[in-house]
């Protein structure tokens, strides 16, 4: 019997297609919101993509140019998707401007370029044959990934609000890794051009990037992406009639909870969200009693314990570490919240089969 084996590039790349994997399923099952994890899905499974091509292109015995075009689209796509994934990031509660997907133009640009250039200056009568259309399309996707990273750059300020939120660190940091993670890539791409790396170099690093970033959202994709329709996040069935005002501060509301998790804040009061809401008190209390039919105490209470229950879950830290970063002042008052909302004490909660 035949055994398979793999070379430490395909085991790589086979790492990185199981991780992609487990995001997109994660993502499509977790969040019902299609404007707020549509870009993560079609970075995750651009990437996907990519890694599925390094890994078929010496099993399957993939050759030729085009068959490198296809993986020169896959991993260059990654830096002009980073911008509008960086600013999907910096806001959850909306989809990137329609203004920003320009970006999406750099690839094909290129693409365009390097043919051009073969063309006019290098003599070739086709861009198939012409021994140097590898490294020219290298040379053009720097370019195009360049331009990228110096695209998300121009939105430092963007950057520098996220950073100064209470509730944005965890998005700040992870943004700062993809734009590192891409530079990184970048910068291994080049040094396959001045042969300080070989190819098969070249495809491990890019590999061994891709895997890395892989991970980060893994380990922070449940934090920053909540399920869809979960307890504390329904809104009426019914409610009452809202003005058009209204119901734009109610998702303002939903979104400060969903993505910006300010009920992690011990001391969050209903006049820090008017405060960021840049309304009244008065109008806020409105908005959460009708749309949500809770008063506001009810409404953190609910969302800090609909996450604890997921950290109980899924995550080894104790009930007090928990209590703690879900936004309770104290253990007692957190057992007694949970009790009430559950039917049971956070310990039992944790032995419960999932």
């Amino acid at each position: 019997m035949n055994q398979i084996s793999f070379s430490l590039p395909e085991i790589l790349a086979l790492i990185g297609v199981i991780q992609c994997t487990y995001l997109i399923v994660h993502i499509v099952l977790r969040s019902g919101m299609v404007l707020r994890a549509g870009l993560p899905l079609v970075y995750f499974l651009v990437l996907g993509a990519a890694f599925t091509a390094d890994l078929a292109q010496n099993r399957l015995q993939f050759e030729g140019d085009y068959y490198f075009l296809v993986q020169w689209f896959l991993w260059f796509s990654g830096p002009p998707l980073s911008v509008l994934l960086v600013v999907q990031l910096a806001d959850m509660t909306r989809a990137p401007p329609l203004r920003d997907y320009w970006v999406l133009l750099l690839l094909p640009l290129s693409f365009i370029l390097s043919v051009l250039s073969v063309d006019a200056a290098m003599g070739c009568e086709d861009f198939k044959s012409c021994e140097s259309t590898h490294e020219l399309l290298k040379v053009t996707g720097l370019m195009a990934g360049t331009i990228s990273l110096l695209v998300i750059f121009s939105k430092k300020e963007l950057m520098k609000t996220l950073h100064r939120q209470k509730f944005g660190k965890e998005r700040y940091w992870l943004i700062f890794s993809l734009i590192v993670l891409n530079a990184l890539f970048l910068l291994a791409m080049l040094l396959s051009l001045t042969k300080y790396i070989s190819p098969d170099e070249a495809l491990m690093l890019r590999n061994i990037l891709g895997i890395g970033f892989a991970y980060l959202v893994s380990t922070s994709l449940l934090r920053i992406i909540p399920r869809a329709q979960t307890g504390a996040s329904q809104a009426s069935a019914a409610p009452e009639s809202l003005s058009t005002e209204e119901q734009a501060l109610a998702e303002k509301i939903e979104g400060l909870l969903q993505y910006e998790k300010v009920y992690q804040e011990p001391t969050y009061s209903r006049a820090d969200l008017a405060r960021e809401c840049e309304t009244s008190e008065t109008l806020v209390s409105k908005v959460i009693n009708v749309h949500f039919q809770k008063s506001f105490p009810q409404l953190m209470n609910e969302y800090r314990i609909e996450d604890a229950k997921r950290l109980l879950r899924e995550t080894n830290a104790t009930i007090q570490t928990i209590a703690r970063d879900v936004g309770f002042n104290s253990l007692p008052s957190f057992n007694r919240v949970f009790k009430d909302l559950t039917s049971q004490p956070p310990s039992q909660y944790r032995k419960k089969p999932s």
